[in-house]
Order: structure tokens, then sequence, then C-alpha cells
């Protein structure tokens, strides 16, 4: 027998499966709808409480409920692959060209604004202030101002890390962070294993260490796939691994709570050192963050898992402050943070303190949040609107990015040189992998408001993708 809130949860998952509650819509109040079918308001929360953890909606404070599940047809199909064997790298022409345009993260480059935070312009020009004379010829503690590890420890808590103010450094950014992860854990010709598609700066730190990738492959929705990564460590001799288990570029990808379960699971089992790149955690499109890998190691007593982050997608990227929770690793990471930066700014630290400390930081990302949940429905409306039934794309509930798949005849680099004579800004699948694959994917941001002149780039890229789908 079914209960009065299980008959309306399939009610409304008919509904947003069939399309008639689309992507980005909103849901009957609460009020509404136990008005309209005579229900408790206990009934329809329960309800809503439920589509919600089925990842069909998402609640919005002071708002209600959205629907963020699009029907599978217009989605990019899971592929179940085995690791790819390793390999070096080398990808440097086409990752300069794109990031000589500053276009990574625009479709329109020239469109970017500059950031009007005006409280994080304040908070910088009392650090400033504060910061005179003498100040100016000391450097920070190697770690990092003390003031701020006390507040990156309340955001490492958020993610279900527990962490004190001395287990963290502060870096110059999560790249950086990456960077002295690997360092610390291999060594030149050792073999890292990294998701497929994955990031292109993670490609990049492992060929400017003389590193090899095997590719781990990651699904679109649940990302990298823990019984692939236990099949390449029962095939290679494997000194680590990288991963973004929250919302990871290019696709979007977010871990389930079970495959993040199982991969430290494996990863303890094998003494493998994890480097856990989080740097998207905070854009959740959720109420509640994701737990962080970190966090799920915690509870089983492994200390090899290495927490990474920034500020630099949730914030700014001027500043240039990212962090590193290094666990057992923390003694030779401190070493290598003094090689390679030696401090960072004092100013710039202490400005983020301070806007951390008035509380500015979680009012920005509670609308950022909201912003991007706009943002990504917008732009996945645009992509039905104008590409070719044959383009599926993921489904992203969080981060910046989502994944495009166009039929297998389209070449994107061709494409990505195609649209940058109108000015469009593109990033072509091939930069996601060292073995020149995803040839015919790209991706997508929705970080940048939706303008008149991001949806014209968007009509010209669909009509060059028209052009390849139409016969000659």
């Amino acid at each position: 027998m079914n209960f009065l809130y299980q008959a309306l949860e399939q009610q409304l998952t008919k509904q947003i499966e069939s399309g008639q509650l689309p992507l980005g819509s909103r849901l009957p109040s609460v009020r509404s709808l136990c008005k309209e079918q005579s229900l408790s308001k206990s009934t329809v929360l329960t309800a809503y409480a439920r589509l919600e953890a089925a990842g069909l909606v998402n609640a919005r404070p002071k708002s209600g409920y959205f629907v963020c599940y699009q029907p599978q047809s217009a989605v990019v199909k899971h592929r179940a692959e085995q690791a790819q064997p390793p390999a070096f790298i080398n990808q440097d022409a086409l990752l300069l060209d794109i990031m000589d345009q500053s276009s990574a993260f625009d479709i329109c480059p020239g469109q970017t604004e500059p950031s009007c935070n005006e409280p994080l312009r304040r908070c910088l020009g009392r650090a400033a202030r504060r910061q005179k004379g003498a100040d100016q010829h000391y450097y920070n503690e190697p770690s990092g101002l003390l003031g701020l590890r006390k507040q990156l420890q309340r955001r490492c808590a958020d993610g279900g890390s527990r962490v004190t103010e001395d287990q963290l450094v502060v870096t110059g950014g999560c790249q950086h962070s990456l960077l002295l992860a690997l360092m610390a854990v291999t060594r030149p010709g050792d073999t890292v294993a990294v998701e497929s598609p994955g990031f292109y700066g993670v490609l990049q730190l492992l060929e400017s260490l003389g590193l090899k990738a095997v590719e781990i492959p990651s699904l679109v929705d649940t990302g990298l796939s823990p019984d692939a990564l236990l099949m390449a460590l029962q095939n290679w001799s494997i000194s680590a691994l990288v991963v973004m288990p929250a919302y990871a570029t290019p696709t979007g990808a977010c871990m389930t709570d079970q495959n993040r379960q199982r991969l430290v699971n494996i990863v303890a089992q094998y003494d493998l050192p994890v480097i856990e790149d989080d740097i998207y955690g905070d854009l959740t499109f959720a109420l509640q963050r994701p737990r962080t890998l970190h966090s799920y190691a915690q509870d089983q007593g492994f200390d090899g898992v290495m927490l990474c982050s920034s500020i630099s997608k949730s914030l700014s990227r001027d500043l240039r402050i990212g962090w590193i929770v290094p666990g057992r690793y923390l003694a030779e990471v401190k070493k290598l943070k003094l090689v390679t930066m030696l401090a960072g700014s004092h100013m710039s630290q202490l400005g983020l303190q301070m806007y951390m400390e008035e509380g500015s930081y979680e009012r920005h990302i509670r609308h950022y949040r909201q912003q991007l949940v706009q943002q990504c429905a917008q732009l996945q409306q645009l992509i039905r609107q104008l590409f070719p039934d044959t383009v599926t794309y993921s489904q992203p509930r969080g981060g910046l990015v989502l994944w495009l798949e166009l039929p297998e005849h389209i070449d994107t680099l061709a494409l990505y040189n195609q649209a940058r004579q109108f000015g469009i800004s593109i990033t072509p699948g091939q930069l996601f992998s060292s073995q020149d694959r995803y040839q015919n994917c790209l991706r997508l941001s929705f970080a940048q408001p939706w303008n008149e002149p991001r949806i014209a780039a968007l009509k010209t890229l669909a009509g060059l993708v028209i052009e390849w789908t139409e016969p000659n």
C-alpha cells in the first residue's frame, strides 16, 4: 500500500521525467499543493524531500523547490570503459592558445566583466591600510596567516573534514596545492591515476614533472569509477591518484556517497596516496555541499588523502589563494612550499580573512549558487533550442561546466578553430585526455550570465555544428 506522500512523489516524478515539469521550473508551493490536493503540510514536505534526495529537485531558501532533472534523451549516456595504459603527456600548444585568450570559462571572452564584489574590495583596502612600514618587509610564516587558516578550517568542516589550523597550509591557488601534493609523493617516471575525461591542469602538472598518466574512466554523472581504478591497481604500479569528486571539470560529475566510500576502501587497501581537488565543492546546487573524500578517509583512519582547494572558482582568481591539508605529508609539503613560493601575499590573506570573519563569504556563496543554478538551466535550455537533437549534454548539479557530446564525425578541435574566427571560445574534448580522446566532445561553461552577446555566440556555435551535421 502506498502512503499519500509516496503517491504524490510518484505523480511529480512522472511529470518531471516526462518533461511536463521542465528543467528549472518551480514546483507548486507547499501551501498551494496542500490546498489543491487536500494534503497535510508534512505529506507534501516529505514528498518534496524524497524528490530532492533522488536528485530530481533542489530546494532554494525562501524561493521553493525547482526541477534540476533533465529527461535522459538529452543527456550524455554512460560508457563503461577500462583504464587506459600509462602514457606520457604533450598538449602544451592547445592549452596555451586557450589560456592566451583568457577564455577557459567564457564562450565570449570579450564580455567578461570585472568583479563588483564591494565587501571584498573593502576588506582588501582595510588590509592594505593595516600593513604599514616595516611590516611590508617581512614574510608570512610558511603555513600562511594563522587567522586565515582558522577560517579555512571552518570551510573544511563544511565538507566533513576535521582539521586544525596547524594541519593546513595556505598556497598560491589550487593548482599550486596540486603541484605540492604531486611533488611530495612522486618521482619522475612514476605513474599517476587520473580521471578521464579529466582536468587538463592536472595533465599539465604531470607533464612538467615527468610523470605518466593512467586514465581511469569517469562517468558524466557519478564521476570516477572505483571498479576501474581497482583494475588499474591490479595491472600497473601506480604512485598516486588525483581525483575531483565534486562537480568535476569537464563533465560536472559528482561521485555518490557510496562510490566515495568504496574508493576510500580501495585506496586504503593499497595505501595509495590520494590528491583530492575540491575546488568546486562549495558550488553545489543543493542546500548542503557533498562530503569530501578526506572526511571519509578520516572516518576510516586512513591519512593518505591530501585535500586541496581554493577560492579561485568560488570567489576570486585574482587573490591567488588556495590551501592544502597534506595529512601524513605535512612536513614535506611545508618544505616544498618554501622552495616553490616562499610565502604568499600578507595583504591578500588578511583581506580574505576579514571577508570570511564578517560572514561575507557565506552570503556571497549562497547568492552565487542560486545564480549558477539559473545560468546552468538557461544554458541547457538554449542547447535544446539551438543545437541538433543528436547533441547530448551532461546534467551537473553543481560546479561551472557541462559536457557536450556531438555526433562522432565532428572534430571539436576543428570546430574550435572555426569558432575562434567569430570571437567564440570553446574547450575541445581532446584537452581532457592524454591520449587524444573525446574528439567529438567539448566543454561549455555557465560561469557567466547569459547576456545577448553570449547568447548570440552560442547561436553562432550551434550554426557551425549544424553545418557539420548537414550532408554536403
